[in-house]
C-alpha cells in the first residue's frame, strides 16, 4: 500500500495550562499563536484533551506545512537545549514527538 504520510509522521504534542473559565466541548478547536515561531499568525487546531481533564489542554500537531514544521523545530530545538531530568510521569509530558 502507497500512505500519503510517513507512517510515523512528526507531531508536536503540546500540552497547555487550562484557564479555569475555560469549557470545551469535543470537536472544538481553538487558534493558537506562537511568537518564537511567528509573531504575528494564529492557526486553528483541534483540542485532543477530553473536557473533563480540568488543568490542561492537548494538542496534537503533525507538522505539514511551513508553520507547523518550524513549530516542530522550534521544540525539537528546545529539547535538545534542556538538560537530561528524570522522566515525566504518565501523562505530564510537556512534549512528545515521532520521528
Amino acid at each position: 500500500p502507497v500512505f500519503p504520510f510517513p507512517v510515523f509522521p512528526q507531531v508536536t504534542h503540546l500540552v497547555i495550562q487550562r484557564p479555569k473559565s475555560f469549557r470545551f466541548q469535543p470537536g472544538d478547536y481553538l487558534y493558537l499563536n506562537v511568537p518564537a515561531v511567528a509573531a504575528y499568525e494564529w492557526h486553528p487546531f483541534s483540542i485532543s484533551s477530553a473536557p473533563e481533564r480540568t488543568e490542561t489542554l492537548w494538542l496534537h500537531i503533525r507538522a505539514l506545512g511551513q508553520w507547523t514544521n518550524k513549530l516542530y523545530e522550534y521544540f525539537q530545538q528546545l529539547e535538545r537545549q534542556e538538560p537530561e531530568l528524570e522522566p515525566d510521569p504518565p501523562g505530564k509530558s510537556r512534549r512528545e514527538h515521532r520521528e
